[in-house]
């Protein structure tokens, strides 16, 4: 049996978010949701999430693209906002959400087409697989944290 992470453990302590991420993982619809939280994963399981929470400071919004299901979203409950961006798929049908959770259905070149992101805020890309989207968050956003290790890439964060 896989050790479980720490995103798991926080989000199964408190009996609100326990009882909305059964609600999110038990959905017929969402697909592929393991990744998610299976610790051994790099994309959300791992503790990338949690320990740009505890540098990101809280008064920043947070733009997470390519959220899937948002269970990382716990992870910023106390920042100013956590906004998922996400492509309208069945991946998601049902994301996480939180108190100052929002959410767009959409590609990020759609939303970058119709949205500016807040001064002051703090982009994450993690895992998006497509290149223009990618470059789009680096163009758009100050502050962010771009990491897709499979392409060869260095993870960065950086600031304009």
């Amino acid at each position: 049996m896989m050790e479980e992470s720490s995103l798991y453990k926080a989000i199964m302590s408190d009996p609100y978010y326990c009882q909305h991420f059964n609600e999110v993982y038990n959905d017929e619809n969402n697909w592929g949701i393991s990744a998610d939280v299976d610790p051994s994963c790099l994309v959300c399981g791992g503790n990338t999430y949690e320990l740009l929470s505890k540098i990101i400071p809280k008064n920043r919004v947070i733009y997470d693209f390519g959220a899937a299901y948002g269970f990382q979203a716990y992870w910023f409950k106390d920042h100013k906002r956590y906004v998922g961006i996400n492509p309208p798929s069945k991946l998601a049908s049902m994301p996480f959400r939180t108190e100052n959770s929002i959410w767009f259905f959409g590609t990020i070149q759609v939303f970058f087409s119709q949205f500016e992101v807040e001064d002051d805020s703090f982009a994450i890309c993690n895992y998006v697989p497509d290149n223009e989207a990618e470059a789009l968050v680096r163009l758009h956003c100050p502050h962010c944290f771009v990491n897709y290790v499979t392409r060869g890439d260095c993870t960065a964060i950086f600031e304009k």
